[in-house]
């Protein structure tokens, strides 16, 4: 494939973004561990990477055991829609506000979309930078374990 066919976010107008209000944290296992049962159907986002030195989870904070190594709480922004896997620029956008806001991310990729972390105390100051920047964020008044929410829109600034 030749560069002048890859596609890019740069004509696409700010994209739209959804967050999640349960607390994720990461969790570190021993290298070569299990998926364990309490990551398995964790809403609003669980994924486990493997590397040889140490299996991550990431999880919601409430299904970690107290147990286990953690870091956070940190909360999830999902990119709406689906983001194709060679369409360039897209979190270089998103994140470019909240570098230069001094605001810390970490970002993990599905096969669908990209989800955007941003510690929990951070959270009302990145909404308020992507807004004044254009992007619409949509904030769930809850995280249902039947996947129902309750939404408000956030208007362009």
């Amino acid at each position: 494939m030749t560069h002048d066919r890859i596609p890019t976010a740069a004509g696409r107008p700010g994209w739209a973004l959804r967050l999640h209000h349960a607390d994720l944290v990461f969790a570190r296992l021993a290298a070569g561990s299990d998926v364990p049962d309490w990551a398995k159907g964790a809403r609003p986002l669980s994924t486990v990477a493997w590397n040889e030195g140490e299996t991550s989870v990431l999880a919601p904070a409430d299904v970690v055991p107290h147990d286990v190594d953690r870091f956070g709480p940190w909360r999830a922004f999902e990119v709406e829609g689906h983001v194709d896997f060679l369409l360039t620029g897209v979190l270089h956008g998103i994140l470019s506000p909240l570098a230069a806001a001094q605001i810390a991310v970490t970002t993990v990729s599905t096969y669908r979309t990209d989800w955007i972390l941003v510690p929990t105390d951070h959270v009302d100051q990145a909404v308020n930078v992507w807004r004044y920047q254009g992007y619409v964020v949509t904030t769930d008044a809850t995280d249902g374990a039947d996947g129902s929410a309750a939404t408000t829109e956030g208007g362009r600034a």
